[in-house]
């Protein structure tokens, strides 16, 4: 594989030059506005949910790890099958259809509040049943970027929908926050119902039509397996999903835990709540801006590997909080969020390109499959082992634990060809 040394002080007009080059594409713009409305909806229903089951039913934390793991389980059971439908189907209808769906489903838990039916079994059933469409939606997402988009163009786009996630990881928390605040937190999800019918209507709008693949299509296992070879064949590509999937298994723990730590331990009122978990936003934001001209000094491989020891070390800060008083350990899980946004993003932005170049055009559906199977496969573990260990140890041990654990993500990266891995563009399948 031959790589190319990129210059320590290249500038920034070949970024600003790829986002123009994207931005002007109307039916990118239409996608990207779609997705962005979409994640910011998602967003307050990350807050909306957990506080309905904390504070509306009064979950405990083993709870609050079921309902964590039950929102991820579906990329687990699911994802490698769905890989395969969304390479076979047209996926334009197919991301219609399933914002529309999610509409319906996430509509069932303001509703059923306001007719005073919802338990924990149904916060679960459509936490289940809403994250089983997440998946389809996501690896459709994923898969029709590449095929919306030239090749010269998908730098600047993967970075305009960083940014446009990161922007929605900042309001959508606050957001969330305000609504339960004023509405409650089960009518907050309805926000997030109406987002995904905005969606739907943007990507119905877009003109692009994908050609349907050519031949007959294999059978299920067949693609399946097409889809595993090139995840765990490709030695930089199998570590990067090992490192996100560890990274995810982990955070995933300590997501699953903190809206409780911060709302019992921490006693913060449900618009402060939705504050500070917006903070990871702030350094998600600055950590999609700064992520590749970090790479163009560092390379993407070093990057990465570095981006993930700052995640782990930034997670740590919250656990720390326990002991410094009054405002100081405010400041301290503030800082602990921003600090863990600013790493993960910065991995984020440069692990998604290198997949793009090391998959073949026809299996982008199924490689993005197999990587958020094993990847999101991680979280449900991750959290209910996390809810499981605090039931007994508390909150603030496990937290620390998780810190430790992101962090050791970098392994993969540093003990693989992954760390010598200067851009992504120097990347190719195999047999190209």
């Amino acid at each position: 594989m031959q790589q190319r040394q990129l210059r320590p002080d290249a500038d920034l007009r070949p970024q600003r030059d790829a986002l123009l080059t994207a931005w002007r594409d109307p039916d990118f713009r239409r996608l990207w506005a779609g997705q962005g409305v979409s994640y910011l909806g998602s967003q307050v229903s990350v807050v909306a949910l957990p506080l309905t089951a904390a504070a509306v039913l009064h979950a405990g934390p083993l709870h609050m790890g079921v309902l964590a793991a039950l929102s991820r389980a579906p990329y687990l059971l699911l994802g490698l099958v769905v890989g395969v439908w969304v390479d076979r189907l047209p996926r334009r209808p197919a991301l219609v259809a399933v914002n529309l769906a999610l509409a319906v489903v996430l509509a069932v838990v303001p509703a059923a509040a306001l007719l005073g039916w919802l338990g924990l079994p149904q916060l679960y059933a459509v936490t289940f049943v809403a994250g089983s469409f997440a998946v389809f939606l996501d690896v459709a997402h994923l898969a029709y970027v590449p095929t919306l988009v030239p090749a010269h163009r998908r730098t600047g786009a993967q970075s305009l929908i960083e940014v446009t996630q990161s922007t929605g990881q900042l309001g959508g928390p606050a957001l969330a926050g305000w609504l339960v605040q004023v509405l409650t937190a089960p009518v907050a999800v309805a926000v997030d119902a109406l987002s995904h019918l905005v969606a739907a209507g943007s990507v119905l709008a877009i003109r692009h039509r994908a050609p349907r693949p050519a031949g007959p299509a294999p059978g299920l296992l067949t693609a399946v397996r097409a889809g595993l070879r090139v995840v765990f064949g490709e030695p930089v590509l199998r570590a990067v999903t090992l490192a996100t999937a560890t990274l995810v298994f982990w955070a995933s723990g300590s997501s699953a835990l903190l809206v409780l730590h911060l709302l019992r331990e921490r006693d913060l009122a449900p618009w402060l709540l939705g504050v500070t978990l917006g903070a990871a936003a702030v350094g998600g934001l600055f950590g999609a801006v700064v992520a590749a001209p970090l790479g163009r000094r560092l390379g993407s491989g070093p990057t990465m590997a570095y981006a993930l020891l700052v995640g782990g070390l930034g997670a740590g800060l919250t656990p720390l909080a326990e002991w410094a008083p009054g405002w100081t350990a405010f400041a301290l899980v503030l800082t602990s969020q921003v600090v863990t946004g600013f790493g993960q993003q910065v991995h984020h932005v440069h692990q998604v390109p290198i997949r793009y170049a090391l998959t073949p055009d026809h299996l982008h559906g199924r490689v993005n499959a197999t990587i958020r199977t094993v990847v999101w496969g991680s979280a449900p573990v991750g959290a209910l082992l996390a809810g499981w260990l605090a039931q007994h140890w508390g909150t603030t041990p496990v937290l620390a634990l998780g810190a430790v654990g992101m962090a050791t993500a970098a392994a993969w990266v540093v003990g693989s060809p992954a760390r010598r891995v200067r851009h992504d563009a120097d990347l190719r399948p195999a047999g190209r």
